[in-house]
């Protein structure tokens, strides 16, 4: 019938205009070709059947390519096949004979597309990279699989080993602020490093804060939950504590949720003194970061989204590491680390099981001085 062909007519339009928009976010490739190609898959919703795009998925994607230009380079070469899960579930993309042949695959951010797609590469020992979720069940099952966020248990773990490191074991004290709401992981792995753990009361007084300080030995504030609603009060009582009281050596301790939601103005962080953990963060005041974002506008024609994180600059970050880990050691890449220094996004991966991936074990402190400069305090990188 008339309307069964007009319906046929408008899906066929749909497909070929998604393809068209998939054309131009693979400019400009310049792709090699040779044995040493590495085949890159990846599978992200890019545009929906309605004509709705996603910036943060184009933006990831135009990362990774400019990051593969960087590696190219250096003699690498690569070869990209590009799959919109908005409109073709994973049973469709499947079917595609390339996807057996691939070295690596960016996406889905979808879980149960990721279970699929694990289940099928696995035996061909295909990177699998999970890209966007902070928690996906397929890392155990898969020695293959990548999880590009560790969890906030794993992180919180992760920046208390970081914080002996850089501290000392032993040779600082903790004063844990009670908001009598959920206890953050992060305040129960910082417990097992410290001297000694005091505590106060959400409405402590200055008195009360003083009396549990000590002189001869740096002290840091932590605050039991992560919410602004709790930490604002806590902070600008830190920040007039320290104008009144220089003797003592206090910092606060922060969760990357204070940077990530953005609901804290960073100027009351530097008048507390405070180190915030975190896995990423877009030093604004890189003239690296600025470069890149220049040349991010003159090859889209257009500036990067402003998200949190930058997605352009992981993918960029995501994609360089792994590339170049892939370039180096092939599929049989295990977790060796290679050289990548991040934008934003740096990657330290480790086994979390013995039939278990890899998940990202970076993670950095972002320090903000009462001067208003930022140190960043990272793990050491090879």
């Amino acid at each position: 019938c008339i309307s069964h062909a007009l319906c046929s007519i408008v899906h066929w339009y749909q497909h070929f205009c998604i393809q068209m928009l998939l054309l131009c976010l693979l400019y400009p490739l310049n792709v090699q070709g040779g044995a040493s190609t590495i085949r890159v898959g990846v599978m992200l919703p890019f545009q929906s059947q309605n004509g709705v795009t996603a910036p943060r998925a184009i933006d990831f994607y135009r990362g990774l390519l400019m990051a593969m230009d960087s590696l190219r380079k250096d003699g690498h070469s690569f070869r990209v096949y590009t799959y919109n899960t908005a409109v073709t579930p994973m049973s469709g993309i499947l079917r595609d004979t390339i996807i057996r042949h691939l070295d690596i695959v960016f996406g889905p951010d979808n879980n149960q597309y990721l279970q699929e797609l694990s289940d099928y590469t696995a035996p061909q020992g295909t990177k699998v990279i999970d890209v966007f979720s902070p928690s996906c069940k397929t890392l155990y099952s898969n020695p293959h699989f990548c999880l590009a966020y560790a969890p906030s248990e794993m992180q919180s773990v992760f920046a208390a080993h970081l914080f002996v490191l850089h501290f000392g074991q032993g040779k600082t004290d903790i004063i844990v602020v009670d908001t009598k709401k959920e206890t953050h992981p992060f305040v129960i792995a910082m417990k097992k490093t410290a001297r000694k753990v005091r505590f106060l009361a959400h409405d402590f007084t200055d008195a009360q804060l003083e009396s549990r300080l000590t002189k001869s030995r740096p002290q840091f504030i932590l605050i039991s939950s992560e919410d602004a609603e709790s930490a604002i009060p806590v902070l600008e009582r830190i920040a007039s504590f320290r104008l009144a009281h220089p003797e003592y050596e206090l910092h606060v301790l922060g969760y990357p949720e204070w940077i990530f939601r953005g609901s804290i103005d960073s100027s009351l962080f530097h008048k507390a003194d405070t180190y915030i953990y975190t896995s990423f963060y877009n030093n604004v005041q890189s003239q690296r970061n600025q470069k890149f974002a220049t040349r991010f506008s003159l090859q889209f024609g257009r500036p990067m989204e402003s998200s949190r994180p930058v997605m352009a600059m992981m993918g960029f970050d995501c994609g360089y590491y792994l590339l170049k880990a892939l370039c180096r050691y092939g599929r049989s890449w295990s977790g060796q680390e290679v050289y990548a220094a991040p934008l934003q996004n740096g990657y330290r991966f480790r086994y979390q099981g013995n039939s278990a991936g890899l998940a990202n074990e970076y993670t950095q402190f972002v320090h903000y001085k009462t001067d208003n400069h930022i140190d960043l305090i990272s793990p050491h990188l090879p």
